[in-house]
């Protein structure tokens, strides 16, 4: 079954609150982060700095920070940096991100560290509520290895206990590695989730019997494995709205 997120600590250093605005402010954005990033020697958790200051401490690899919500932060080019735990050298990713006030972001680190990969794209999220009856979905794709050595691949939302699809069109096709697909509107209820590689048939993840309330937004992230090396079976769900 796909494994919902565990309770991560939140730790706001009290040298972030210059950049930390109040939830809501005018010149203020949201953001959550991913570390999808296996193959880190080790598997260390890393910080979070937004323009030099810590705003999130001992990121774990497969999990989101905030646990829940979002991290409120000035908007504008803001820098990014993801260094070791309690250290500020050899940062993992050194960069730029550009956030619009007023809007909610999923940053996903992943790439490989062994092969000096490290990307941290940035993804809108679309947190209106969706129309009555339905559920939204997005998947973003963020395994390097992806599925029988292709990246990209085609999402399958089917009755449940379908097992043949060869004559059934992709739900979302083609979600390339690192990107996100477009948000899904379907009528809450029950779905298997099957994803193969894009272009093909054959099933590599299948969860059986997922349940959608009407208003539910989710977003799956897809991770290799612990160390790399192929794409694990259960995503990261992130609950975007309730």
């Amino acid at each position: 079954m796909f494994r919902m997120l565990r309770t991560l600590p939140f730790t706001l250093a009290l040298a972030a609150l210059s950049i930390i605005t109040a939830c809501g402010g005018s010149s203020s954005a949201k953001f959550r982060l991913v570390n999808a990033i296996p193959d880190i020697p080790g598997n260390p958790p890393f910080d979070v700095l937004i323009d030099g200051k810590v705003v999130e401490t001992a990121v774990n690899f497969d999990s989101v920070t905030p646990a829940s919500g979002y991290l409120s932060v000035s908007s504008g080019s803001r820098h990014l940096q993801l260094f070791p735990t309690g250290t500020t050298t050899g940062a993992y990713f050194d960069g730029n991100v550009s956030l619009n006030s007023g809007t909610d972001y999923t940053v996903t680190a992943t790439g490989s560290a062994a092969s000096n990969t490290i990307v941290a794209p940035l993804f809108t999220d679309n947190n209106t509520a969706p129309t009555s009856g339905n559920a939204g979905l997005r998947f973003i794709q963020a395994s390097p290895s992806g599925l029988s050595s292709l990246q990209s691949v085609d999402i399958y939302l089917v009755a449940p206990g379908t097992t043949d699809i060869s004559g059934i069109s992709p739900s979302i096709s083609s979600v390339a590695y690192p990107s996100a697909s477009t948000y899904l509107s379907v009528p809450a209820g029950a779905y298997d989730i099957l994803i193969t590689p894009a272009g093909f048939k054959a099933i590599n993840i299948d969860d059986q019997n997922q349940s959608f309330s009407s208003g539910q937004i989710r977003t799956y992230v897809l991770v290799d494995v612990l160390n790399g090396g192929s794409m694990s079976s259960t995503p990261l769900v992130l609950n975007d709205l309730n």
